[in-house]
């Protein structure tokens, strides 16, 4: 039956959302508790539409309910943390693209395990260890959008982002104080930036094949460009990063629509 899938006996439509709140009990109140996942993103898309959600609420709401029980997508060999991730990821994604509006819209893997967005859409999701969220809008390329966000890193946890993927030119950017906030927003652009461009890669790329060339920190831009010598100098020009922080995180989203 196309568009529903069976789920203890009933027939629900298909989508994570429609199959959340119809577990949720009692079930007059399903729709709110949904309602109350959702948190605020600090990046807009131009023309597009973003939704993020709290995991630790997620888990609350889901109690004693497996991720894996609501949709034969989610991955029932994974520990329950990666079940939430990939559940939470997937609810903001249908989120995001019933924003655009596009409603009814379920999102698809490719058989690599990427998002497949549906036609005539382009969309990126990111998870953290406290909220996953997506960003969607109309496109007609595969990719060009990229969002992600981290926790601030600290201690060891620094030292492998400056070593994996800093390179010198990186590192010069990195301020003697706060030193951790700086790395992060740099992992955390590249991982934004790769989503964006991931279609024109066809491989996956070291951190270290692309490098800061400039940095707008009063205006929240930073600037990413090939290193030089590598395949991809001349072939793809520097790239603008939007991000923000918080007490906790970096957010950042890289949105390349239209850039050749």
């Amino acid at each position: 039956m196309k568009g529903y899938h069976i789920m203890s006996g009933a027939v629900v439509p298909a989508g994570l959302l429609p199959a959340l709140r119809h577990v949720l009990s009692p079930p007059d109140d399903a729709v709110a508790r949904v309602a109350a996942l959702w948190r605020p993103w600090p990046l807009p898309v131009a023309g597009g539409s973003v939704a993020a959600l709290s995991l630790p609420a997620l888990d609350a709401l889901l109690g004693d309910i497996v991720p894996a029980s609501l949709h034969p997508a989610i991955p029932a060999r994974c520990v329950r943390s990666r079940q939430l991730s990939f559940l939470a990821g997937c609810l903001c994604a249908e989120q995001a693209l019933a924003g655009l509006p596009l409603t009814a819209a379920v999102l698809d893997r490719d058989p690599s395990g990427r998002p497949r967005w549906p036609a005539g859409v382009t969309g990126s999701i990111t998870h953290s260890p406290t909220l996953a969220a997506a960003v969607a809008a109309w496109s007609p390329q595969p990719d060009g959008l990229g969002v992600d966000c981290e926790p601030l890193a600290a201690g060891g946890q620094l030292d492998d982002i400056v070593s994996a993927c800093c390179t010198a030119a990186d590192r010069a950017c990195l301020p003697s104080r706060a030193a951790g906030t700086m790395a992060t927003l740099i992992f955390s652009a590249k991982e934004a930036g790769y989503k964006a461009l991931s279609h024109r890669f066809g491989r996956i790329v070291d951190f270290t094949e692309f490098e800061v060339c400039q940095l707008a920190q009063d205006a929240g831009q930073l600037w990413l460009a090939p290193v030089p010598g590598s395949e991809w100098h001349r072939r793809i020009q520097p790239f603008a990063v939007q991000f923000t922080f918080d007490a906790d995180s970096v957010y950042t989203l890289a949105d390349l629509r239209g850039v050749p």
